[in-house]
């Protein structure tokens, strides 16, 4: 376990945050399993709809517990 500001900020376990690529390369699989594993998933939802963006975060909550997050760039 690496323990840091930014893995006590986001209550991860290691410090690692995945690229939130917009564009549809971040799936919810990967978000989820990438938090699953103790990282930061991130959703790149900068060409998502409103609508997508709710879809997309139900999904993965649906597969994780654990936090992740969204870049709206």
């Amino acid at each position: 376990m690496l323990r840091n500001k930014v893995a006590e900020l986001f209550d991860i376990t290691y410090p690692i945050i995945q690229a939130p690529m917009a564009g549809g390369i971040t799936t919810p699989e990967l978000v989820s399993a990438v938090s699953n594993h103790g990282a930061l998933g991130m959703i790149g939802a900068g060409y998502m709809s409103p609508g997508n963006l709710r879809t997309c975060i139900h999904e993965i909550k649906q597969k994780t517990e654990n936090n992740f997050g969204e870049l709206l760039n």
